[in-house]
């Protein structure tokens, strides 16, 4: 046995790293390793041994792009890892639970392992592992941010009402939006280069931030993050706006073509319209790229 962990810490080592790749399309992270087989050992032996060695060397390349996905104000996933315990237990949890899809015994004799997880979604996302315990994130904005804190509400006890027998209790009726909301905000970036990132901020040019993940439900940014996006040549995504979105144009972009600015005028439209209908929480925002 002990046999065993000296050869395979001598292939973690000489295996081969990988390019790994955040496919925002397809929703992805996904991470290649390479493991090889030391001549000292049986045919057998060393197909077994240079698969496991690929796969412990495809979880690090997945956790390097993991822990270096930048989030906002040029904040890393790895220095919020440092600072929250729970976010660091998290995010292990999603990357041990990544899945194999792809192996293979390459024509050198080394052997392939590509896996992969998802960037949003309940399960095993990055985004849950993040946004799990907002409680447990820092606060991302800047003390000058113009949007309204949060204000936490003391939970109530109530007793539970229980109905008479035979009795079918009445169903809640669903909400009904008034006719005209505005349902969400699509911002045109067309023609500017957007980059798509994991938390984008929206601001304007006055320099305020106007969208920012420190109002949103956990539910919705994990689900699709804080801004949907969709191609100009086919805005098959701006549905996430809902049906009578507010559409304004982009001037800029700031922090690496990352983050949309507005006009201060386009700026105090979408808090107005937010301050009615509060769609910003619900992360129904779309940018046309």
């Amino acid at each position: 046995m002990k046999k065993l962990y000296i050869l395979l810490f001598s292939l973690i080592l000489s295996t081969t790293c990988f390019a790994s790749d955040i496919n925002w399309n397809s929703n992805t992270i996904t991470a290649i390793g390479i493991g090889s087989a030391p001549a000292s050992v049986t045919a057998g032996q060393g197909d077994a041994l240079a698969r496991r060695a690929a796969i412990v060397d495809a979880y690090r390349n997945l956790a390097g792009i993991v822990y270096g996905v930048e989030l906002e104000n040029h904040t890393t996933v790895q220095q919020l890892a440092v600072k929250k315990d729970t976010i660091k237990t998290a995010i292990s949890g999603a990357i041990n639970n990544a899945r194999i899809t792809d192996e293979e015994q390459l024509d050198n004799g080394n052997y392939q392992v590509t896996l992969c997880m998802p960037i949003f979604g309940q399960r095993n996302s990055l985004a849950s592992a993040l946004w799990q315990d907002k409680v447990a994130m820092p606060d991302f904005a800047s003390q000058s941010d113009p949007v309204a804190p949060t204000t936490t509400v003391p939970a109530v006890t109530e007793t539970p009402v229980v109905p008479a027998a035979g009795v079918t209790p009445a169903a809640t009726a669903p909400t009904v939006m008034p006719a005209g909301a505005i349902t969400g905000v699509v911002i045109d970036c067309r023609g500017l280069g957007l980059e798509r990132a994991m938390a984008p901020n929206i601001l304007d040019n006055s320099g305020r931030t106007i969208y920012n993940s420190k109002n949103v439900d956990d539910s919705a940014i994990i689900k699709n993050g804080l801004a949907s996006y969709s191609k100009s040549d086919s805005p098959s995504n701006i549905d996430y706006a809902g049906a009578n979105p507010l559409i304004v144009k982009a001037v800029s972009l700031m922090d690496f073509n990352r983050n949309p600015v507005v006009s201060k005028e386009d700026g105090d439209k979408i808090l107005a319209a937010n301050q009615n209908y509060a769609f910003l929480k619900k992360c129904a925002v779309v940018f046309i790229e």
